[in-house]
């Protein structure tokens, strides 16, 4: 992936979830949600970090 892929929210951003899952990265998103602590509005993707998810709310457990 090119880093000039646009996510759906816009941003200039490849590691969001749901781009690295549409480029087929799974270990890259398996890496990125082992212990997460944000949700994203958008799509329901739980990630470690606010800055892998389009839309970040924070995780309640």
């Amino acid at each position: 992936m090119e880093a000039t892929d646009t996510c759906h929210c816009g941003a200039k951003h490849t590691g969001h979830i749901c781009m690295l899952k549409s480029g087929g990265r799974l270990e890259d998103v398996a890496h990125l949600t082992n212990h997460p602590t944000v949700v994203c509005f958008t799509c329901g993707a739980e990630a470690n970090s606010e800055d892998n998810v389009c839309s970040p709310m924070p995780l309640d457990k």
